[in-house]
């Protein structure tokens, strides 16, 4: 599928909506200063984005979500550990370096990070452009960027060109953590809702 550049301008505006919807709501539940920004939003070409993948070495936390609905969707969001542990800690009111490891804590808590995320992508789809989305609960998984990537083109059964990538920061209390945020839409569905929100212009 090729998207034009004024439809990206589209899917950027999209985006960002939803991702600062998402970031005042992870604001308030940790009571803290808590940001993600986009950076920049592109089709990615499917093997440069594993490549790119596979030479990130920091071993990381990613968070799945599956979206059923009129447009068929699937979601990673992936941050390297360091930022998820520091995320615990926040989020459980503990001193920052308490949780050195991946544990059951961490992964509770990237699973509410994933419920945020996820449900305001789709509630800024559903509100403002008639979209039909429905979050399924989150999986989190600990392991290094291009086995997590891997995995979720692998299992979730995604064969396709092109990947729609979303480059994020994640800011907690100033300090910034570079992560990625990929959506795998269903082609054939977004171009039907890049068209229907075309004609409402």
């Amino acid at each position: 599928m090729v998207i034009s550049p004024e439809r990206l301008r589209m899917l950027e505006v999209i985006m960002k909506l939803s991702i600062d919807n998402a970031s005042r709501a992870l604001s308030k539940t940790l009571r803290t200063g808590a940001k993600i920004t986009l950076s920049k939003i592109y089709m990615a070409d499917f093997n440069e984005a594993t490549e790119k993948m596979n030479t990130d070495t920091r071993e990381m936390t990613g968070i799945i979500v599956n979206f059923k609905g009129n447009l068929g969707c699937k979601m990673l969001f992936m941050l390297p550990l360091e930022g998820s542990t520091i995320l615990t800690d926040y989020y459980l009111r503990q001193p920052v370096g308490t949780t050195k490891e991946f544990n059951a804590d961490t992964e509770s808590v990237s699973q509410e990070l994933g419920n945020i995320l996820a449900s305001h992508i789709s509630n800024t789809l559903v509100s403002d452009f008639n979209a039909t989305l429905l979050p399924e609960p989150p999986q989190v998984h600990n392991d290094y960027a291009g086995i997590i990537f891997s995995s979720l083109l692998l299992e979730q059964g995604i064969y396709c060109d092109q990947l729609l990538l979303v480059e994020t920061i994640f800011e907690i209390c100033k300090t910034e953590i570079t992560c990625y945020l990929f959506l795998l839409p269903e082609l054939a569905s977004l171009g039907k809702l890049l068209d229907a929100i075309g004609e409402r212009k």
